[in-house]
């Protein structure tokens, strides 16, 4: 459909059905850039497979996952730098 992204989509597909598919989004490339090496322009479909086949296929645990995401990166892994205390820095 015109105007929906990827990430729309697999939003929808994850939150509204309930169908095992994991939403990549600005957190979560954040995160993975500065803590699981991967590059800062990693394309949507090679982030979401990295994950995908990293996790057990689970719509819970794809929904939990990430919300834990966001949330560290709302909380510690801000924009500019990750804060004291981000639980993923090294």
């Amino acid at each position: 459909m015109h105007g929906v992204g990827p990430e729309t989509a697999d939003s929808i597909l994850l939150y509204a059905f309930g169908l095992p598919t994991f939403v990549i989004d600005a957190y979560t490339r954040r995160i993975m850039a500065r803590h699981a090496s991967t590059a800062p322009d990693a394309g949507y479909d090679e982030l979401q497979q990295w994950f995908m086949s990293s996790l057990p296929v689970d719509a819970a645990l794809f929904n939990e996952f990430h919300a834990l995401l966001v949330r560290n990166a709302k909380e510690h892994c801000r924009k500019a730098a990750c804060l004291p205390g981000c639980p993923l820095a090294v």
